[in-house]
């Protein structure tokens, strides 16, 4: 009996962190795929988005560790792939930018 009803607080337990982390996650990909257009902004010259995208991220986004982290780590990988690769136009990354300013700003809203 007492196994059972470890197996049933575990199995809870468990079911209540897969549910949290997947509201996280999605703030976390908006989050990615901004630093992800900032990353090929920067390799790209792309002043004008640059600017956007720190626009963005002061306005929208929370002020946390981990939301910096993951903006960091997806800026960096996107600016070292970038080369070789074509570069988008400034019009095009622009569009970019403005629909994950949306659906971050979508996010953050029914967060808070």
């Amino acid at each position: 009996m007492k196994t059972t009803l470890h197996v049933v607080i575990l199995l809870a337990l468990s079911a209540l962190f897969a549910a949290g982390p997947a509201r996280a996650d999605t703030g976390n990909d908006l989050i990615a795929e901004l630093g992800a257009a900032n990353g090929v902004a920067l390799a790209c010259k792309h002043t004008t988005s640059v600017s956007a995208i720190k626009v963005v991220m002061i306005h929208t986004v929370p002020k946390t560790r981990a939301n910096g982290e993951v903006f960091e780590a997806a800026t960096n990988e996107a600016f070292l792939g970038q080369s070789g690769e074509p570069c988008p136009t400034e019009t095009d990354l622009s569009q970019r930018v403005h629909g994950i300013d949306t659906r971050l700003k979508a996010h953050f809203k029914s967060q808070g």
